[in-house]
């Protein structure tokens, strides 16, 4: 397991926050933590989602060895947006107007974001 990752994670916990992961449990347990602590990412999540990805992260063998077809990108990100669909149906069945980006590319769409940015000034950070 990547050592960078259990380190972003070590510092969510120490700030306090709960953590959710989305890691491949047949992987992880296949191998050594790369990280000084030996702990692995599901070491620290408050939960772990299973992407379900294959040791090695790849489905299709080759002749000579190793293998390729990485799954555990499209997995995760269909668990990320799971998730995602969730929390909006539950605010939804609660009554609440979920804080959700609407397409640029729908009429309206780039006025309802700079309304939720507005919103949320100094909350939503941008990379560079």
């Amino acid at each position: 397991m990547n050592g960078v990752v259990v380190e972003l994670a070590t510092l969510v916990k120490e700030r306090g926050h709960d953590l959710i992961a989305i890691t491949s449990r047949t992987h992880s347990e296949a191998v050594a933590s790369r990280h000084p602590s030996g702990r692995k990412l599901a070491d620290l999540a408050d939960v772990v989602l299973d992407n379900h990805a294959p040791y090695g992260d790849a489905v299709l063998p080759l002749p000579d060895g190793g293998a390729t077809g990485a799954v555990s990108t499209i997995t995760s990100a269909l668990l990320a947006q799971l998730v995602v669909t969730q929390t909006v149906r539950n605010l939804l069945e609660a009554g609440e107007v979920p804080p959700v980006y609407l397409s640029a590319n729908v009429p309206e769409g780039d006025e309802h974001n700079l309304r939720l940015e507005a919103l949320y000034a100094g909350r939503i950070r941008r990379g560079a």
